[in-house]
């Protein structure tokens, strides 16, 4: 960090999570082979020479096959095997959604599909008595509870850098405090722009049109909120926190809705609070159970949402949890089509290998042409305060080996011990260990508008100089995880983070 306050602050120590092995190999890939190089010595010692030449070879080609075929962070084996299970699951039907009373859904409800459809809406108060809403998940696996913050953020115009670099500070604590409360398993913070419909406008100037006006004077101010209505982009801000709700007696019990509300209740009015200092605005919310219908009921039907605006302006929509779903949807394999709308969605893939400024990702957070809605998301996953040291340990031993494999190492395994080493100094001086990724989402109309998006969307993040790529074969699964509905995808894995790592 620049030891003057005033000018703009570097941030990077970014290391992606793995566990590497010999020759640049993952660690599951070097430990693998063990077997194979059992097998290939027991070969040779009985002199079974043709099979130890097969086996080498097969062995050789397996491996540079890894190396080499590497696209996007995945290798051939991967994407493979991600085509494979899309296909699998596109013959069993999962891929296609149809609700309502004609629809497949036994009650002839409009839920959520995929992870949320056995998800529950209640609405509670927290201890200063302003209602929140509250999505329960839980299922064999999760007992997650979320609740989510609406945000006004003031944004950096004609904002001093010094004001900025305390924002940005106060954000890094505050992911940092997260890591300290153990029952905050998630966060994510989603940056939604949209066309305005421009009834905000129209609703506040007809209120305010005096009756004794004259007819010029009257016909220019709706004159001018018809045109200025036109191009103005709506943006919202939306943070979502999930807690485990997960029992003390064992990992399958579950502390129930009202102990998890009162819980969540009490710490709800701290951490807004505690927003104030980070850019979010001084009046951030929590938002009800009818707030997070109605944005998830508009994020699965963007054509309706100027009449949702209307309802809300009118009374309120009367909409519910189970008719916030789509009424049909179809995942394809770099598609998702959802009711009056077509969807496609990126993933960050690699983060940040140098150095990068606060400002880094103002391109992607901003509104798109011939787009009906675009989301950016950032997931945040806080690890343990009590369990940072170990991970850095980790982290720091797993640097020194992959950089011992070598008779000279590479500048960029010099980087990661480093980077190690500082995050070590970082962590005992009080700093958090967060894990996050990303996701970008755009709905539009139809299929036109893609192949253009398909070359803008990628380069959004240079300057922030991290990598997404399309979510092929998941275009279902992360447009539900970009949406501010507290779904943390790695608790739905069949593989744990350790395992995945090491492969």
């Amino acid at each position: 960090m620049s030891s003057n306050d005033t000018t703009m602050v570097e941030h990077g120590n970014i290391v992606m999570p793995a566990k590497l092995g010999i020759g640049g190999l993952g660690a599951g890939v070097t430990f693998g082979s063990i077997p194979f190089a059992l097998v290939l010595i027991g070969c040779i010692v009985r002199g079974w020479w043709l099979a130890a030449g097969i086996i080498t070879v097969l062995g050789v080609a397996a491996a540079v096959v890894t190396v080499v075929t590497v696209k996007q962070g995945r290798n051939w084996y991967r994407r493979k095997a991600n085509r494979m299970a899309f296909r699998t699951a596109e013959r069993r039907g999962d891929t296609l959604l149809v609700a309502g009373p004609a629809g497949r859904i036994p009650d002839g409800s409009f839920r959520l599909p995929g992870l949320l459809t056995a998800s529950e809406l209640s609405e509670h108060k927290d201890s200063y008595g302003n209602p929140f809403g509250m999505i329960r998940l839980a299922t064999a696996t999760t007992k997650h509870y979320t609740v989510v913050i609406e945000c006004f953020p003031d944004g950096d115009s004609l904002v001093d850098q010094e004001r900025i670099n305390r924002q940005v500070a106060h954000w890094g604590g505050w992911l940092a405090q997260l890591g300290v409360e153990d029952s905050i398993v998630g966060a994510s913070v989603t940056i939604e722009s949209a066309p305005d419909s421009g009834l905000r406008l129209r609703r506040m100037v007809a209120e305010n049109v005096s009756d004794h006006g004259s007819d010029f004077s009257t016909a220019v101010v709706g004159g001018l909120a018809d045109t200025l209505s036109g191009g103005a982009p709506q943006l919202s801000t939306r943070l979502a926190l999930t807690f485990n709700g997960t029992g003390l007696e064992s990992k399958n019990s579950d502390r129930g809705v009202q102990e998890m509300a009162d819980e969540i209740g009490n710490r709800l009015p701290v951490l807004l609070a505690s927003l104030g200092m980070t850019g979010a605005g001084t009046g951030a919310q929590a938002c009800t159970a009818q707030d997070i219908v109605d944005f998830t009921r508009v994020a699965y039907d963007p054509t309706v949402s100027a009449r949702v605006e209307q309802a809300r302006q009118e009374g309120g929509t009367g909409l519910t949890w189970s008719e916030a779903g789509p009424a049909f949807s179809e995942a394809k394999y770099d598609r998702y089509y959802h009711d009056r709308g077509v969807s496609k969605s990126w993933t960050m893939y690699e983060g940040p290998r140098s150095k990068f400024y606060a400002t880094a990702l103002r391109r992607a957070f901003e509104p798109m042409k011939g787009v009906l809605r675009k989301r950016v998301t950032i997931l945040y996953r806080p690890i343990p305060a009590g369990d940072a040291p170990d991970v850095i340990e980790a982290e720091i031993n797993n640097a020194q080996f992959n950089s011992s494999t070598k008779q000279r190492a590479t500048a960029r395994q010099k980087n990661r011990i480093r980077f190690a080493n500082k995050a070590a100094e970082e962590e005992a001086a009080g700093a958090g260990l967060v894990r996050f990724g990303m996701i970008i989402t755009t709905t539009c109309r139809t299929n036109d508008e893609f192949p253009r998006l398909e070359k803008v969307i990628p380069s959004l993040t240079n300057q922030a100089r991290l990598k997404i790529r399309e979510a092929l074969g998941n275009e279902d699964v992360a447009f539900l995880a970009g949406l501010p509905l507290g779904v943390v995808l790695p608790a739905h894995m069949t593989l744990p983070d350790q395992i995945r790592d090491w492969l």
